[in-house]
């Protein structure tokens, strides 16, 4: 996605001194995270921090510099909260920055409480498309991270709870890509069973419009796997994906 990425950037231009919210729908993440963070409300601390995680787990390719993204995103959703403790959406980033801040620590500690952090949200609003699908991607994430057997016995994480998950998803927020592709993705990551649905999901995405940059270079990910598993290439579309997959380009 790094090329792509860069591509797209190249080819946007913004007013000087626009909004983090423009900034971000024009893909120009890191000045959005900037803005964002300059602006300092609580709506334009979170797309900071949503700035900051696309550039640590997509365009990054050093560890380090993923995790002091991903610590940057933390603290501009704590900001976030501190001015809005009820806010649905604050809460939800949070979780996925303490995730991926598990995820790249391998911790345990931190995974559980993303879940929690997830479903919690989810008391408060069941028709949370997007909650649906974080769930979804923690449970296929800490089985790709530490192993069927330790997810399952140390987190309770399980693939057939992802798939259930990542379908609540798209049954709550039917014309979003990036539930869709991320879950093609996902299926592709976890096995050559899921093939066909991932397939499936895939296709949608690509049908679905892009409503900003971001939205867009996922479609365009998606497009990079489609050929290989239309034509039976499972081997070569799972690679793809997990490339495409949070954090698939950094250094082993």
């Amino acid at each position: 996605m790094k090329s792509l990425l860069a591509a797209l950037l190249l080819s946007t231009s913004t007013a000087a001194f626009a909004s983090a919210a423009t900034l971000f729908h024009d893909g120009r993440f890191n000045e959005a995270a900037t803005a964002g963070r300059s602006e300092g409300t609580a709506a334009s601390l979170v797309l900071a921090g949503r700035a900051a995680i696309i550039v640590a787990s997509f365009d990054t390719v050093d560890r380090d510099k993923a995790k002091t993204l991903i610590d940057q995103a933390d603290h501009d959703f704590d900001a976030a909260l501190q001015l809005a403790p009820n806010d649905l959406d604050a809460q939800l980033q949070k979780a996925t920055a303490v995730g991926y801040r598990g995820k790249l620590a391998k911790s345990p500690g931190l995974a559980k409480e993303t879940r929690s952090r997830m479903e919690a949200v989810l008391a408060r609003d069941p028709s949370n498309g997007l909650a649906w699908a974080s769930l979804g991607g923690w449970h296929a994430g800490a089985v790709s991270t530490i192993g069927k057997f330790l997810a399952g016995t140390l987190l309770g994480a399980n693939t057939k709870v992802a798939i259930a998950d990542f379908e609540t998803a798209l049954t709550k927020d039917p014309k979003n890509p990036v539930h869709a592709a991320f879950y093609g993705l996902t299926l592709l990551d976890m096995g050559p069973d899921n093939a066909p649905r991932a397939l499936q999901v895939l296709q949608m995405a690509a049908r679905d419009p892009a409503r900003d940059v971001y939205e867009s270079l996922l479609k365009k990910a998606v497009a990079q796997v489609i050929p290989p598993l239309t034509a039976g290439d499972f081997k070569g579309a799972q690679a793809q994906a997990r490339k495409l997959l949070p954090f698939g380009k950094l250094a082993a």
